[in-house]
């Protein structure tokens, strides 16, 4: 009885993952006239927010801080993008 309660949530777990992972693979084309948050940004270039924040810190990435959170313009991603 707890093999079955395992394998059931092991199933609804690899269920969630491919659902996530195709939200993500129609969700991922950068349009330049949105406006993406450093989460978006991190998750577009597969590292993790903090790497986001230093790489706009460093002027890589053109964003702006607003009411304390990073908001970043399509067209700055796809700049950094070709560099």
């Amino acid at each position: 009885m707890i093999w079955m309660a395992i394998i059931r949530a092991g199933t609804m777990l690899s269920v969630a993952t491919a659902i996530m992972h195709l939200y993500d693979h129609r969700h991922r084309d950068i349009k330049p006239n949105r406006i993406y948050t450093s989460h978006d940004v991190a998750r577009f270039l597969g590292v993790n927010r903090s790497t986001v924040v230093s790489i706009l810190k460093l002027k890589e990435m053109q964003g702006k801080m607003v009411r304390g959170n990073y908001r970043i313009s399509g067209q700055s991603i796809i700049e950094y993008l070709k560099k």
